[in-house]
């Protein structure tokens, strides 16, 4: 199931790509000779018309072959006006250019069709909020749910997000229920920063509030500490310590904090009440900022308690773009962070790892898998957009050399790029194998 699941995720991936060079080469008049998806020996293949298409056995990336591609290659003067080589830059831009943004288009379809299809968002119940800040100072509680805002109805929390973002520091009259009692409270959004998933610095309209998510057990970890003590899925933990506990946040705090240090805990298990010792585990995490921390764990995850939300087509196709556009943008981010060694490199991965993690959501559903891929083809899309030889933003740089000096560049020279540039993937894709083995070897989980 793993391995179909990867050959079927990486086919269409390779395949979307390759059509996009593929589409545009034909709509330009350029003749397509071969479409390949895989490389190396043939295993099938067919021809229509001037194009063979095969399947072939190594099946990590694909290709399309053109006439005139390869500069040694001897034309008829007739064949020339369909040959690649012989056409203006503006149309070569065109057909390499459109392979990487085939696969951020195709990107944008799968979110577009997710949100359509529905997505799971969590209710508008009030959990943790964060003493002295606006929603502490205005009166809202743990377990307060939202009806309105501003007279505009909510149904999930993604809408309470969106209208503090837009209001943008002005005051926001809130609907709630609490309880059996429907009270209206006034929470004014106060501009923070806050420190992005590289540690960069963002500014937010932020009023202190976060989704209840209740201490009750979905999932108990194999050979973990909470299930050498006892803990099952369905518990609920009352207490730690005597410590009251509502909420799955306050619950995560104390044992953080307690890393090996016994602590006693009250579990509601249906009717009845058990008390249990737990003793975190200590583990090691890295802070925003990149610095080590111990933190104490268990090994548990929460009941996640949401509902599936549709939107209209208009409206997801926005948020599809907008969250194309946003993984793009943490690609890119993330790629600098890795040449600053921000990001450390033993997270890049390879075959392996794509192998696995296509197995692993592929198990979890549709939902999974369907945005695995999204995110995989963004990849692709801005890797090979990349100013280095081979890929096709190698080839972009070069036709871009080409229009300013208003002719190609030495044929020597390019060859010699390109030996470069396939070194540098070969580097890149043993040095990911090996981060795959070693994974393999010693059971680390990827970050």
């Amino acid at each position: 199931m793993t391995f179909l699941s990867a050959i079927i995720l990486l086919g269409i991936i390779i395949f979307v790509h390759e059509l996009g060079h593929f589409l545009f080469a034909k709509l330009l008049g350029v003749r397509v000779l071969k479409f390949s998806l895989g490389f190396g020996p043939k295993l099938v293949g067919r021809k229509y018309g001037d194009t063979e298409y095969l399947i072939s056995s190594i099946p990590l990336g694909g290709y399309v072959k053109m006439l005139g591609e390869e500069h040694a290659e001897e034309l008829k003067e007739e064949e020339k006006p369909f040959a690649y080589n012989y056409q203006p830059v503006w149309k070569r831009f065109a057909i390499v250019f459109f392979g990487p943004l085939f696969n951020l288009i195709f990107a944008a379809c799968i979110f577009i069709l997710i949100f359509v299809s529905g997505v799971p968002v969590p209710y508008p119940d009030v959990g943790e909020i964060v003493k002295n800040s606006p929603a502490d100072k205005a009166g809202l509680m743990t377990g307060d749910r939202v009806i309105e805002i501003n007279e505009t109805p909510v149904q999930g929390w993604d809408e309470i997000d969106n209208l503090v973002d837009e209001n943008t520091g002005k005051p926001l009259l809130f609907k709630i229920k609490r309880g059996s009692d429907i009270i209206k409270i006034s929470v004014t959004p106060e501009r923070k920063q806050e420190k992005g998933i590289f540690g960069e610095e963002n500014w937010i309209w932020y009023i202190g509030v976060s989704p209840l998510i209740y201490p009750d057990i979905g999932e108990v970890m194999k050979d973990s500490r909470a299930e050498e003590a006892g803990i099952k899925k369905g518990d609920g933990v009352v207490e730690i310590e005597g410590v009251a506990i509502k909420t799955w946040q306050a619950m995560t705090e104390i044992i953080h904090e307690n890393p090996e240090k016994p602590l006693r805990f009250k579990i509601k298990r249906k009717e009845h009440f058990i008390d249990l010792s737990i003793t975190p585990e200590k583990k090691t995490s890295k802070t925003l900022e990149g610095e080590e921390k111990k933190i104490g764990l268990i090994g548990i995850k929460p009941i996640e308690r949401n509902f599936t939300k549709k939107y209209g087509f208009s409206k997801a196709v926005t948020l599809g773009v907008k969250k194309t556009w946003d993984i793009s943008v943490l690609t890119v981010v993330s790629l600098v962070k890795l040449v600053q060694r921000v990001i450390p490199a033993d997270t890049i991965g390879g075959p392996i790892l794509i192998l696995q993690m296509a197995g692993e959501q592929a198990s979890r559903g549709f939902l999974s898998f369907f945005l695995f891929m999204a995110i995989i083809n963004i990849n692709l899309g801005i890797l090979n957009l990349l100013p280095i030889p081979i890929l096709d933003g190698g080839h972009i740089l070069f036709l871009g050399i080409e229009a300013i000096r208003r002719k190609p560049l030495n044929e020597k020279i390019i060859a010699t790029a390109q030996r470069i540039g396939l070194a540098i993937i070969l580097t890149v894709m043993v040095f990911a194998l090996y981060n795959d083995i070693i994974r393999l070897i010693t059971g680390k989980q990827f970050p």
